[in-house]
């Protein structure tokens, strides 16, 4: 199959399984609202056991940690009402999404040109996406020092270092440039909002306990958060299955929503905790499906495709695998490899794939 007649087919698939998918695109105020002050009351909790409520150390380390795990459910809330899929309603969407994205210090303009505007027209794109891999001339271009934070990142202990420098710092919080799609005025409004979460709470936190309360009900629940967000974005676009592009012009002539995201399927625990956001490939189909009807959506997304999905059983092994196989990319060739240069992943093959009518 040529290129042309390929891209062609994959236009022609992606609409017949966006159809498939629109029945689960039925939101619910009441659900919504519900999931969003259970959500809240949950932060609420750990942030007071952190570091107001005075009980053993403990008890408010334990505060500490319930905060940072409701952090990735919030955000998964506000992920969900700023693409419009939490509610039907276009302004309560906008104002629980700026709710939820607080204690994860998103700014709700920022996220939404850089997320929906960017990574969902082109995912797995070389410098537009999360995780986006070097190649090996790169790499072996960079200075010694810099050799090493890209060691680091591609390590576990990288998860939260890479999201809060390369993601939320570089363009999640402060409204350092202009982006396509976004108002000046409206991005330095969601930044000020931000910037009275934090005053608040971090002077409410030193009022109470002094540094100790900051560090358990501010700094343990943030350092929580971004592990958790930087381990669940590379989960889902990283594997040695999944081709990454150099260009939009590659994206669009090889590329295919459920070919360049993963379904890991994660312990039930762990879905309801973060509402089912590693059901990820039914998101990227139609993200207009409200996350209380993701596990159902991809249930079915699964059974279209058959062989097609790349479909992950979540385990320890399973992770330290992956990010062995996956430290470079080599773009020409369509596959993973490590520092070294040497490939470890399979051949990116475009492949036409009949999905039912």
């Amino acid at each position: 199959m040529n290129v042309s007649a390929f891209n062609a087919d994959r236009i022609a698939r992606e609409k017949r399984l966006r159809q498939a998918m629109a029945p689960f695109v039925a939101p619910s105020m009441a659900r919504a609202v519900a999931l969003l002050i259970m959500t809240l009351a949950v932060y609420a909790l750990g942030v007071w056991l952190a570091g107001f409520s005075g009980t053993p150390l403990w008890l408010r380390v334990a505060g500490g940690l319930v905060a940072g795990f409701a952090m990735p459910s919030l955000f998964v809330i506000g992920h969900d009402a700023a693409h419009g899929a939490y509610t039907a309603s276009k302004r309560a969407n906008a104002i629980m999404a700026r709710i939820a994205f607080l204690p994860e210090l998103h700014n709700y303009s920022l996220w939404a040109a850089v997320h929906n505007r960017q990574h969902h027209r082109a995912p797995n794109l070389k410098g537009h996406n999360s995780w986006s891999p070097l190649d090996v001339a790169e790499y072996r271009a960079l200075p010694p020092w810099r050799r090493l934070v890209e060691q680091l990142y591609r390590s576990p202990a990288g998860f939260a270092p890479y999201y809060l420098v390369e993601r939320w710092w570089r363009d999640k919080f402060v409204p350092r440039h202009i982006l396509p799609g976004v108002s000046p005025r409206a991005a330095w409004r969601d930044f000020a909002l931000l910037d009275l979460y934090l005053v608040a709470l971090v002077a409410a936190l030193a009022w109470s306990g002094g540094w100790l309360s900051v560090a358990l009900g501010f700094v343990l629940p943030f350092v929580v958060w971004n592990h958790m967000m930087g381990t669940a974005i590379y989960l889902q676009h990283t594997n040695p299955r999944a081709p990454w592009f150099a260009s939009i012009e590659d994206w669009r002539k090889l590329g295919g929503e459920e070919e360049v995201t993963i379904h890991v399927r994660m312990p039930r625990w762990y879905g309801a905790l973060t509402h089912h956001i590693m059901d990820h490939p039914a998101h990227h189909i139609q993200p207009l499906i409200p996350l209380y009807r993701l596990p159902a959506a991809q249930t079915r997304l699964n059974e279209l495709l058959g062989d097609r999905a790349v479909v992950e059983e979540f385990s320890p092994h399973y992770l330290f695998a992956t990010m062995h196989a996956c430290k470079l990319y080599d773009y020409r060739a369509r596959q993973w490899c490590d520092f070294a240069g040497n490939p470890t992943g399979e051949v990116y093959r475009v492949e036409p794939v009949a999905i039912p009518a």
